[in-house]
């Protein structure tokens, strides 16, 4: 026979749950910081029309438990932007003119960071709550 004995209180579920939240408000927060560099990089000038510019865009991932995230897009096929990557990677008769890759890199320190630090506060926040209950059984104040 086993027996165990619980010192303290579990929040696996909540510190799941609230890190999911947390992280997927920090990557949405860092694919805007791309897009907006995107944005500033994208080159525009003969035979690039501006309009590029404005179809740049980011987006939080679909509501999934499992798969919080953030993506950035340029182009929209509706309003006739489907040679964004023609820009990026370049084409035969035209050499490349990358600004989504440079965005990324040098956002992406940035945003590990920032989800670094927003797990992290989601932990504390249920250490804190943990330490608080742990002195009021103790009869403690403080």
């Amino acid at each position: 026979m086993i027996k165990t004995e619980i010192k303290g209180l579990w929040f696996g579920e909540d510190v799941i749950d609230g890190m999911k939240m947390e992280l997927g408000d920090a990557l949405f927060t860092g694919a805007e910081r791309i897009a907006e560099r995107a944005k500033s990089l994208v080159h525009v000038g003969p035979g690039v029309p501006m309009h590029l510019r404005d179809t740049i865009r980011a987006r939080k991932a679909r509501k999934e438990k499992w798969k919080p995230g953030a993506f950035v897009f340029a182009g929209d096929r509706l309003k006739g932007v489907y040679w964004h990557w023609m820009l990026e990677y370049g084409t035969y008769g035209e050499e490349a003119h990358p600004y989504m890759r440079p965005a990324v890199d040098q956002n992406f320190n940035a945003v590990a960071a920032e989800s670094k630090r927003a797990v992290q506060r989601e932990i504390n926040k249920k250490r804190r709550v943990s330490a608080k209950t742990k002195r009021i059984q103790e009869g403690k104040k403080r």
